[in-house]
């Protein structure tokens, strides 16, 4: 019985330990998407009719994907199968996408409003907890924690009713929660290679934008849009 156990025991074990300070890169592809919305915070030059029409097409999904690499480090702490640890991340995003629509004005049918809605981010980084289990040669794991990014709006109305105009830029900071899983598979006991999935859902970033025009200048736009990202990667990673 003793030797049974040993040998169940021995088949489960990790051949590898995955403790201590780890660095890499990776590359892969990621898929972005954004609600970004134009809606008439205080009318004037735009009326009430005005509001309701571009409050019923006010926001659109700007869908985007693209390549991506990236590098990290960080460390670990292996208890049995179990291992613990952190890791920092950074990663290039190809988010630079926009929403052109043209209408004729429910008020005013012989005029048109032309808006334009675009949203863009060059990169991200993360700050994240890895939970995994080892076995042989192989390490699984989840992780979860908080992300970062810069995200710019840069929004326009215009028509050739009244020369109406307003136009909205602003870049912040904006941050956001990851949640993915991955996998490691040991080729040597210090080089390892490296598969991982990481969502990512960034906040809102808004703004406001005054109108003018030729007649009843005057008023605001109220802007916002929001981050969310799929990535999928591969890499490569070194055990110090």
């Amino acid at each position: 019985m003793g030797g049974i156990g040993n040998s169940a025991l021995a088949q489960t074990a990790s051949d590898v330990d995955w403790s201590g300070l780890y660095a890499g890169g990776l590359v892969g592809a990621t898929a972005s998407r954004s609600d970004a919305s134009m809606l008439v915070g205080t009318p004037k030059y735009l009326d009430a009719t005005d509001a309701r029409q571009i409050a019923r097409s006010g926001t659109h999904q700007l869908d985007q994907a693209g390549g991506s690499g990236g590098l990290f480090v960080g460390y670990g702490k292996q208890y049995g199968n179990v291992l613990v640890g952190i890791e920092a991340s950074a990663n290039t995003l190809s988010v630079s996408k926009e929403y052109v629509t043209t209408e004729a004005y429910e008020t005013v049918p012989t005029a048109q409003m032309t808006r334009k809605k675009a949203v863009s981010a060059d990169w991200m980084a993360g700050l994240r907890l890895r939970l995994g289990w080892a076995q042989q040669n192989w390490l699984t794991y989840v992780t979860t924690g908080i992300a970062a990014t810069r995200l710019q709006l840069d929004f326009t109305l215009s028509d050739n009713a009244f020369s109406g105009y307003s136009h909205a830029l602003k870049s912040a900071w904006v941050l956001g929660m990851s949640l993915g899983f991955g996998g490691e598979y040991a080729l040597t006991k210090n080089w390892s290679l490296k598969g991982e999935y990481l969502y990512t859902k960034f906040g809102n970033v808004s703004t406001e934008s005054e109108v003018t025009s030729t007649n009843n200048s005057g008023g605001t736009l109220v802007h916002k849009a929001n981050l969310e990202n799929h990535g999928v990667f591969l890499g490569a990673s070194y055990r110090f």
